[in-house]
């Protein structure tokens, strides 16, 4: 689940000078390790001391030290301490900590799209071949994807990272009028209630079109016609006859009217216009929810909702990027230990109140029935749904990917006569050669 924070750092550059003193805080002291040659980080009490670190967000945080406590209390002879760090600076203090000669952290959470850097320096534990059973029976595949290299495990999923799928509309602005059920009846109301004064669009219909969202909806609906842009040799092509016809429709709704470039230009995301009142539907990740409430004082179910946007095609299909995860760094000094630990937070029992907690869809299948997570989070409940019909994004840093192919969008629209298939052509080969991740999965 991408946010604004988020999309800022992976096209930013990391400030490396506040990198440094990023080695572990845990007490000294030291033991042999079950069997591994590890050198155990111990507390004043004798305990072995884990240290997990994360990233700042309060819920988030306050999560893993639930969770760490959970552990502590299941397994009295281990202690975790759970450090969090300012997102802008996060990336630097893991790459700096995983090529120290000394031990850093013993766990680190990352996010999947920042994870390939890691991977590729070989500076991290492989999961263990117990662990890796469960990934492969159990979790759904694109929340794998970016952890794999040459057919091993280097990190475990805790989330299914999903930017298609809802959408949020504006209740007050409905009023009576029944929400799309069919992407027939979205285009219909969509260019019914759109707006335009000259270049402006004073009220959006549908929207899709910022930084997360139009990519996502592009592919699944060229997915959604049984189409495929991922090839047998890991290239890309979005030049297909569905490619072209879903690229068609979006630059349609463009040129209707129905929204504008103001937000994928901006880097901002187009759930502020429904938020805003000038807007009725804005795709969206289920994380904007509660921006509805936070950040506009609104109240839901009243003046905004979370609905399932139309299906474009005859097959529900969709394409994801890797999410959160767990990351053993190769020198930690506890590394039995660290997996000792993921291999608790794991179970679906923890995960599933970490997801609750952390407002994030579930990376496993079996957590998908899961009435816990269904009472908890019922505004959400609709996308459990399509997670399996979903498929990895692909092997590319998919932050470069996005920024070419909303380039090509924008140009595209602003262009006299469009060329929609040498567009695509032109997209699909820039990031063939300049995106793809270095190292095989297979």
């Amino acid at each position: 689940m991408k946010r604004k924070w988020l999309s800022a750092l992976l096209c930013a550059s990391m400030v490396a000078a506040l990198a440094a003193g990023c080695g572990s805080d845990a007490g000294g002291g030291s033991d042999s390790g079950s069997g591994s040659g590890e050198t155990k980080s111990e507390s004043s009490d004798g305990k072995t001391t884990l240290t997990f670190w994360c990233h700042e967000n309060e819920p988030w945080v306050k999560s893993y030290k639930e969770m760490a406590k959970k552990f502590e209390d299941a397994n009295p002879d281990y202690k975790v301490e759970v450090q969090d760090y300012p997102f802008k600076v996060y990336n630097d203090k893991i790459q700096t900590a995983l090529t120290s000669s000394t031990a850093g952290p013993d766990i680190v959470a990352v996010w999947g799209g920042t994870a390939p850097s890691f991977i590729e320096s070989d500076a991290l534990a492989e999961v263990p071949e117990d662990m890796v059973k469960e990934l492969e029976e159990d979790y759904l595949a694109p929340t794998l994807g970016i952890y794999q290299k040459e057919g091993k495990y280097y990190g475990v999923p805790m989330e299914f990272n999903l930017e298609y799928g809802g959408m949020i509309v504006n209740k007050k602005l409905f009023g009576d009028t029944p929400y799309p059920k069919t992407w027939e009846d979205l285009r219909k109301i969509s260019g019914e209630v759109s707006k335009k004064n000259g270049d402006i669009v004073e009220m959006k219909g549908f929207e899709m079109m910022d930084t997360d969202s139009l990519i996502c909806n592009y592919l699944a609906m060229l997915l959604q016609q049984g189409g495929q842009y991922l090839k047998d040799d890991g290239s890309i092509d979005f030049a297909t006859p569905e490619g072209v016809k879903a690229m068609e429709e979006i630059l349609d709704m463009y040129n209707n009217g129905e929204c504008d470039l103001e937000n994928l230009t901006a880097g901002e995301y187009c759930y502020n216009d429904v938020y805003q009142d000038k807007g009725y539907m804005a795709s969206v990740g289920s994380w904007a929810i509660g921006e509805g409430s936070g950040s506009y004082d609104l109240t839901y179910g009243e003046d905004y909702e979370y609905v399932p946007v139309p299906q474009y095609g005859e097959q529900m299909a969709f394409a994801s990027e890797t999410g959160w995860g767990i990351i053993i760094p190769e020198n930690g000094a506890n590394k039995e230990a660290a997996w000792e630990f993921v291999k608790f937070f794991s179970e679906p029992e923890n995960l599933v109140q970490h997801n609750i907690a952390c407002n994030q869809l579930p990376p496993r299948k079996s957590l998908l029935d899961s009435e816990e997570y269904k009472e908890a989070m019922p505004n959400v409940a609709f996308l459990l749904d399509i997670l399996p019909s979903g498929q990895w994004m692909g092997p590319y840093n998919t932050s470069d990917m996005r920024e070419i192919f909303n380039q090509m969008f924008i140009d595209l629209c602003q262009s006299d006569s469009p060329d929609v298939e040498g567009a695509l052509k032109d997209a699909s080969a820039q990031i063939t050669e300049g995106c793809q991740i270095s190292y095989s999965m297979k």
